[in-house]
């Protein structure tokens, strides 16, 4: 793998200069680039449109009906889509949005009271009101098929204006988390404007085109083949929750726009026409680090990548499929991979491994991964009627860490310091255990070394994984390549967006690469898991061939464990301050790693990378007090500091 990555870096190094020839001279400064220069599908002044990487072609265009699945919501939702509340990412301060202040509650929890914010205008001048919340909730919970319709309808008895500016929801049953759902950590329920809506006949089918703007963006233009979307400023952004809460405004325009893979986002860059982007691979942040002096990601040194989204990544698996409902095939898969390989030969050594379904954040690992790590150092499964096994490796990081040396890098020397730079550890690499374990299941290998299943046919299956999404589609191939080399054959099958998701949702797969609530890894900037793992729920459950989306359900896998249920109930029922909240989280984690109902291997890392030759502005880790993810529905309270570079 390692001469494959040099030879990439080569390749593309070289392509990258032949672009730098083209483009200004290093020293010039951006208003001397001439427009003619820039490769943008759009006539405005280059200095004028701050250009985001639009994460993945759109499939479904000219639809902003973003509260059914299918259009696309990275980016379109923090321009003109807006919530009561958010959670900074990054810092974690609440933010009071449409509404004024957090939620009240009764004695009981069965009434929550919204105070509505005022100022606040659709981009066709009509005020926002309580009128507005008030129907999107009745919408949402009388709409079968509307996403948030399986909470809405399970939790609201009825909601109603109290006044102008104070709406009360009053609750089938106790729920002190209510808000979580209008609470923005990647997004939450999109508030309606009700002069529009009301006018609809079926909110399933209405393309909500062009839309009203809640945010401070309007609709400009776009790409019917789904490649870019440009929005341009509103006359009156300050009266936009943006505009209100920071005082500023924000570029005049944003172009969204999708270059395919990592080697055209770097050549993007590079010729400076593209200012941010989510992700590349390791070998074109390299290459962009090379040719573009002007960029950096939220580290200036390694390991580069911004690290603390809460979110991981996981290989999760069919259940209905006899093999992957087997726990001991799944730990046999677990130990069968290598993750030091994976995490630096495929990933870069970037990042933090995580061997429970919870980000490695600095945070989290406060609460959960350190914590934790005694009882996964004497965690034992059972490999025959008798002889247990402990298959916990705590000196993962320090093998990263010496790789990392060898490759010529700066990295702590003290346990506590390779823990925070690269997480705690993982599963042992055991291709031993693993073939005891699965011969122990009727499983055995042919002539060849390749496994067969017990009914003599050979073993084989399909990873499901997203080529835009670059550390998923990385994992499946170094997964490929290492169960492969266990004597499993494994295919690939690359998709793009809007068919990944709809496979996943239907559970149309057999082995997925993932990450999010579906993998039960998802998480705030607190300790409480309840939000992200009610949807495993079997209230929520769907049979495969029933889309999970609009449901309440996340249980993409289609796993079943009363258990489950337990620890859900027993969260609900908590305030959020009690300390019981955090020994639950722990719990769920147990449960988890003991059944090995996903495989948890990265912590998320993103070398989100600002080009600082037009803009600047984008919070680093020089400057960390707001979220740098702007694909969020948060990132709208980062894009009013960006400013024009001046000459």
């Amino acid at each position: 793998m390692r001469v494959k990555t040099f030879g990439r870096i080569t390749f593309l190094l070289l392509i990258l200069a032949l672009v730098a020839a083209c483009a200004a001279p290093a020293g010039t400064a951006p208003q001397a680039q001439q427009a003619s220069a820039s490769q943008l599908p759009v006539d405005v002044a280059r200095d004028q449109v701050f250009v985001i990487d639009q994460i993945f072609r759109y499939s479904v265009t000219e639809n902003f009906n973003l509260w059914v699945s299918g259009p696309p919501n990275p980016t379109r939702q923090g321009l003109m889509f807006d919530s009561l509340w958010y959670l900074d990412q990054q810092t974690g301060e609440w933010i009071n949005s449409l509404a004024t202040e957090p939620p009240t509650y009764n004695e009981d929890f069965t009434q929550m009271t919204v105070k509505i914010r005022e100022g606040v205008k659709w981009s066709d001048g009509v005020d926002f009101t309580a009128d507005d919340v008030v129907f999107t909730i009745e919408t949402l919970k009388n709409t079968p098929g509307l996403l948030w319709n399986g909470e809405m309808s399970l939790y609201v008895k009825e909601v109603a204006k109290q006044d102008d500016t104070t709406v009360v929801v009053t609750l089938n049953e106790p729920n002190p988390r209510f808000h979580y759902f209008f609470t923005v950590r990647y997004n939450a329920v999109y508030i309606m404007p009700k002069h529009v809506w009301e006018k609809v006949e079926d909110p399933l089918t209405f393309t909500n085109f062009p839309p009203v703007s809640l945010g401070a963006y309007v609709y400009e233009s776009s790409d019917p083949n789904g490649y870019w979307e440009l929005f341009k400023l509103r006359d009156d952004w300050d009266a936009t929750t943006s505009g209100i809460l920071t005082g500023k405004s924000g570029p005049p325009y944003i172009l969204t726009i999708f270059y395919p893979g990592s080697e055209r986002k770097a050549i993007a860059m590079s010729r400076h026409d593209l200012d941010l982007f989510m992700d590349v691979d390791y070998e074109a942040f390299q290459a962009i680090l090379e040719s573009t002096p002007t960029a950096r990601s939220w580290f200036k040194d390694f390991p580069w990548a911004y690290p603390n989204e809460l979110d991981a990544r996981w290989f999760g698996f069919n259940y209905t499929i006899p093999e992957f409902a087997n726990k001991d095939v799944r730990w046999a898969l677990a130990l069968a991979l290598d993750i030091v390989e994976l995490q630096t030969e495929y990933i870069g050594g970037v990042t933090r491994v995580t061997a429970i379904p919870q980000p490695a954040t600095d945070y989290q690992m406060t609460q959960y991964h350190v914590p934790m790590e005694p009882w996964l150092e004497a965690l034992e499964i059972e490999i025959e009627p008798g002889e247990m096994y402990k298959p916990y490796d705590p000196t993962v990081p320090q093998q990263i860490g010496a790789w990392a040396e060898e490759q010529g890098y700066t990295v702590p020397t003290d346990a506590d310091g390779l823990r925070d730079r690269f997480g705690t550890g993982w599963w042992k690499h055991d291709p031993e255990v693993a073939e005891r374990l699965l011969v122990k299941n009727g499983f055995s290998r042919d002539s060849n070394g390749m496994w067969l299943k017990p009914d003599g046919t050979p073993w084989s299956f399909s990873i499901i994984a997203a080529p835009d999404e670059t550390d998923v589609y990385r994992l499946a191939l170094g997964a490929q390549d290492q169960w492969g080399a266990f004597g499993i054959q494994v295919e690939v099958e690359s998709l793009e967006r809007n068919p990944y998701y709809d496979r996943n949702a239907l559970g149309d797969f057999e082995v997925t690469s993932n990450w999010g609530t579906a993998g039960g890894v998802s998480a705030n900037a607190n300790a409480d898991k309840w939000q992200y793992i009610l949807g495993f729920h079997s209230r929520f459950f769907q049979p495969v061939g029933t889309d999970t989306r609009g449901t309440g359900s996340v249980n993409q896998m289609r796993l079943e464990d009363p258990r489950l249920d337990e620890i859900i109930d027993e969260l609900g029922s908590l305030g959020t301050d009690d300390p019981r909240v955090l020994e639950l989280g722990q719990e769920f984690m147990k449960l988890w790693v003991e059944n090995m109902y996903s495989i948890t291997t990265i912590s998320f890392k993103k070398f989100v990378t600002i080009d600082e030759y037009y803009w600047t502005g984008w919070p680093t880790a020089d400057n960390p007090d707001r979220q740098p993810l702007f694909w969020f529905q948060g990132g709208r309270f980062s894009l009013p500091y960006v400013e024009r570079v001046q000459p």
